[in-house]
């Protein structure tokens, strides 16, 4: 009897290995989709009441984020082997295209923890494929408030990116004000279309308003 407990002990404790070990991998995931947020649309909005340092000074299209995503649905917060902790050196590094220590330090909690990647390699991949979107110059630096219809403005991107599909990209508003522009990326970076989940989040309405990147 003895012999079999601790054989049954023996056992627990390698089931509880494997069951930790599982819980510390995140699940394969299908694409990415690279988020690039209107900073003025959320300045005027969430920053404000933040006040987020972000809204300090003007910007336009800023990187929102790389999020992990399935063909249905999409892996958050995923369970990591340590404390998902980005360090004050990789923070330095992103805030030229995601000006914004918190939403550096959030992305990677929420989103990057399900990539599989330690911070710097994320943040490198983020930029990699951040670097790959040219902005349509109607989108720089204009001190105008513009309206615009969603297929103009995918069209514009369209335009500036000519190996980019209508299928890959994305746009998403709220309350009739344009809330980002998502482009679809596989796991190596090369461009594919997007899932149901950038379908269900497409801008529905005629117009959108598009606040100033700069102030008048």
């Amino acid at each position: 009897m003895v012999l079999a407990l601790v054989v049954l002990l023996a056992i627990g404790l390698v089931t509880r290995k494997e069951r930790d070990k599982d819980e510390g991998q995140p699940k394969p995931f299908d694409y990415y989709a690279l988020v690039l947020g209107w900073s003025p649309s959320y300045c005027a909005a969430e920053g404000k009441q933040r006040r987020d340092r972000q809204c300090e000074t003007p910007h336009g299209f800023v990187l929102h984020g790389l999020w992990p995503q399935y063909a249905k649905g999409w892996p958050q917060d995923c369970k990591t082997r340590k404390r998902p902790w980005v360090s004050q050196t990789v923070i330095d590094r992103m805030l030229d295209i995601m000006p914004s220590k918190s939403l550096i330090i959030h992305e990677y909690r929420a989103h990057g923890t399900c990539s599989g990647l330690e911070p710097e390699e994320y943040f490198r991949l983020a930029r990699d494929a951040y670097t790959r979107i040219a902005l349509p110059p109607r989108f720089e630096g204009t001190a105008n408030r513009l309206q615009l219809s969603p297929a103009e403005i995918e069209a514009e991107f369209l335009k500036a990116n000519s190996w980019l599909e209508p299928s890959m990209i994305s746009v998403s508003c709220r309350a009739k004000q344009l809330l980002d522009v998502r482009f679809c990326f596989g796991r190596d970076l090369s461009p594919i279309s997007c899932g149901p989940n950038e379908k269900r989040r497409l801008c529905r309405t005629g117009s959108v308003t598009i606040p100033p990147a700069e102030a008048r």
